[in-house]
């Protein structure tokens, strides 16, 4: 049996709209199911876990977006059981990476087939000792800023009605850049230090892209065994307007003046000052944070020729 995990609030309503496609098909296939239908973290974990307990289950798959995925991140790393998703998130960068089409019907033909990839995952540590793991990246900084305004707005749920998710992520940094001071900042990346005076981002990736598309960490795969790590610095804020657009291409590495790109096994970001952190999207506190990388991790479905 197949597990669905539905967020029937995912994509400002789409979830349940895609759940309602993928449930007609699965009734059609004849393919033994079980859903749990939630609308939060803690219920989800919960409701799971029940589930894990009785046995018999092929796969658990996410109908929602990657912060659908994060919360359940905990429980599924260790159970053994391939994980799936079919996208329905703002940003759906899990998906973007590992080549899962946004079709919904194209995307349960991955879950049903079976084939999986292993995967890796971030393992982040603030200094009160809080762990958490990340699939696609923790932001820390502006973009972490960023984030937080767009989880909390209003303008995310118009972006996602009319099919433009990842504009909310656009309309987030022209605020945040109202506000945001940058400062200096520490990464040590495999125990060698490296500082920046002006720094403004340091995003800890495991796949290519973040914030629904971004090109942050271009080379990044989510199974090379690596850590990569994108710092903003050293530039003005009319700069950042100028780099941004690079961004959606992964030009920006290019600038060698302002963006550095590291990489590594294990790495701790920290400031003058505490700087908000997000992982998939989700908060995951305040610097200093750590993250190692834990390779091979997780069984995720994926095309038979990914």
């Amino acid at each position: 049996m197949v597990l669905f995990v539905v967020n029937e609030n995912s994509g400002n309503g789409r979830g349940k709209k895609i759940w309602a496609q993928v449930e007609a098909q699965l009734r059609i296939q004849g393919t033994a199911y079980g859903k749990v239908v939630t609308k939060s973290e803690s219920e989800a974990i919960t409701l799971v876990r029940d589930f894990l307990k009785r046995g018999n289950l092929k796969a658990i798959a996410v109908v929602g977006g990657d912060g659908t995925l994060h919360s359940l991140l905990p429980v599924l790393a260790t159970s053994g059981i391939p994980y799936g998703i079919i996208p329905s998130g703002s940003g759906n960068d899990t998906s973007r990476a590992l080549g899962i089409p946004r079709d919904p019907l194209k995307a349960l033909d991955i879950i049903v087939a079976g084939y999986t990839r292993r995967i890796d995952l971030l393992e982040t540590a603030t200094e009160s000792g809080d762990k958490q793991l990340t699939l696609t990246a923790v932001a820390v900084g502006l973009d972490a800023m960023v984030a937080a305004d767009v989880n909390g707005s209003r303008y995310k749920k118009w972006c996602n009605k009319l099919g433009i998710g990842s504009l909310a992520y656009v309309i987030g940094l022209l605020r945040a850049l109202a506000k945001y001071k940058p400062g200096p900042i520490t990464v040590t990346m495999d125990g060698i230090k490296h500082e920046f005076k002006r720094g403004w981002l340091s995003a800890i990736s495991n796949v290519s892209t973040y914030g629904g598309g971004l090109q942050i960490c271009p080379d990044a795969l989510p199974d090379d065994g690596h850590l990569h790590v994108c710092i903003v610095h050293s530039c003005s804020v009319r700069r950042i307007l100028f780099i941004f657009p690079a961004v959606l291409t992964g030009n920006h590495v290019k600038l060698h003046r302002f963006v550095t790109i590291l990489s590594g096994r294990s790495v701790t970001v920290q400031g003058a000052a505490p700087m908000l952190a997000f992982g998939d999207g989700e908060p995951s506190g305040e610097t200093p944070i750590s993250a190692v990388i834990r390779p091979r991790q997780l069984d995720f479905l994926i095309t038979a020729s990914g």
